[in-house]
């Protein structure tokens, strides 16, 4: 487990290097994840049908760690409880904006879908 931790702590800090390095819009942990998907397509390919460790010590870190996910919230739902006169003062805002994103999301969720459903039918 903890060189599957390693794995995924280097290609974080990869990921956070290069955002800020190439002072790109895109958060480094997004990097770090498309760097840990090319990290095991690579690896897929260096085995060539052997099984390959890494992969496998990676996911059970992964598991761990989402075991224990919730309690990453606890700070965050602290956070809107000391800030509950603000809330109060913005409610309707906050709402607004909640349900208007949501529809928006739904739309557009929507539309690639069936685009990509049409763009599947042609190919067909």
């Amino acid at each position: 487990m903890l060189q599957g931790l390693f794995v995924l702590l280097a290609c974080q800090l990869i990921g956070e290097a290069v955002a800020h390095l190439l002072n790109v819009p895109v958060p480094g942990p997004v990097i770090g994840i498309l760097v840990l998907i090319a990290y095991q397509a690579g690896l897929d390919r260096l085995a060539a049908g052997r099984p390959v460790q890494t992969l496998e010590r990676v996911q059970a870190a992964g598991d761990g760690l989402l075991k224990y996910l919730g309690v990453m919230f606890i700070p965050a739902g602290v956070g809107v409880a000391q800030s509950y006169g603000l809330i109060l003062a913005h409610g309707i805002s906050l709402i607004a904006t909640l349900v208007g994103s949501t529809v928006i999301t739904l739309l557009v969720t929507v539309g690639v879908f069936r685009l990509a459903a049409r763009l599947h039918e042609e190919e067909s």
